[in-house]
């Protein structure tokens, strides 16, 4: 009996789409899994070696999609379990493909029955639905794609759009400066007065103590950005003054970058109110009086140094 060719499409959860995809030999399945294993590989900004092996590729690849969230995806055991049983039998492919495959110059064709072909497809299948089920997910939320989006070549939010980017970039799991970086541009849009981003990325630190899901790094870098501008600018107002500290509260350990952050403020503008209104102005040096006694010792200098900055002056 001669095997067909199999073919499978599917559209993703998050825009992208499959292409349809045909399968003729086991050689074929390997190299469909190690195209997605690789494009994840890419994605992330680690493309891996020309030279490195299908079994790293792949397992590298699973890593970095395993606890990947979203709305749609299940990660909890034992679902979590059948996907990792799934990448084994991916990595299968790779002796398959060494065993049964072209491009060895065989003395003689390999005898390839049309289960083992069934087998290699289903097996490989299996793996390659699941990975790019969160391949839109993990493109979202990648740092860089997400920065350039925000505020680099500033791109249109919707409601709901970065709340799911959020979710998708995975901040908790992330490196502290990728934390950081997004909480940085976060703040700066906001500062566009993008109504969007200040619901879906700032008004959850503000409603929330809760470092695991608004980490510390990514509440400093957003408050950063509600003060500074990609060039360093000043964009502190009575408002902005008041949400960046707002949302540093859960954070222990601030007082090092807050003391840097006022110190650049005092070189950046005289002292003085931060409005021509003197109320708004006086309400703004007032919490931060206010905010000092509910902080750290070592906090203190910092927020002293930052009321005598935006103290107005009398309007008489």
């Amino acid at each position: 009996m001669t095997t067909g060719p199999a073919s499978s499409a599917k559209q993703t959860g998050c825009g992208g789409r499959w292409s349809l995809v045909t399968v003729r030999s086991p050689s074929d399945i390997k190299c469909l899994v190690e195209s997605i294993s690789r494009v994840v590989l890419e994605i992330d900004g680690t493309p891996a070696a020309p030279n490195t092996g299908f079994d790293a590729v792949v397992a590298q690849a699973h890593t970095l999609l395993s606890g990947q969230p979203g709305h749609e995806l299940a990660n909890q055991s034992p679902f979590g379990q059948l996907a990792t049983q799934a990448s084994k039998i991916a990595k299968n492919l790779g002796n398959i493909r060494n065993e049964f495959g072209g491009g060895h110059g065989r003395a003689r064709t390999p005898d390839l029955r049309d289960e083992m072909v069934a087998l290699a497809l289903d097996g490989g299948l299996l793996w390659a639905r699941w990975a790019l089920r969160r391949l839109g997910y993990f493109a979202e939320g990648r740092p860089t794609a997400l920065i350039n989006d925000l505020i680099v070549t500033p791109q249109t939010f919707y409601a709901g759009t970065l709340e799911r980017r959020l979710l998708a970039a995975n901040l908790p799991a992330l490196e502290s400066r990728h934390q950081r970086s997004i909480g940085v541009a976060v703040g700066q849009r906001v500062m566009r007065e993008t109504f969007v981003v200040r619901r879906d990325g700032l008004q959850p630190c503000l409603a929330s103590d809760d470092l695991s899901t608004c980490p510390r790094d990514y509440r400093l870098g957003l408050a950063y950005g509600l003060w500074f501008d990609p060039a360093g600018a000043l964009t502190l107002t009575p408002c902005s003054l008041e949400d960046a500290l707002r949302v540093l509260e859960p954070v222990p350990d601030s007082s090092k970058d807050l003391m840097e952050w006022v110190t650049r403020i005092d070189q950046l503008r005289f002292p003085g109110g931060l409005t021509d209104d003197y109320v708004a102005s006086m309400a703004a040096e007032q919490f931060v009086q206010r905010w000092m006694t509910l902080r750290p010792v070592e906090d203190h200098l910092a927020l002293t140094a930052l009321a005598k900055n935006v103290k107005p002056e009398p309007p008489f």
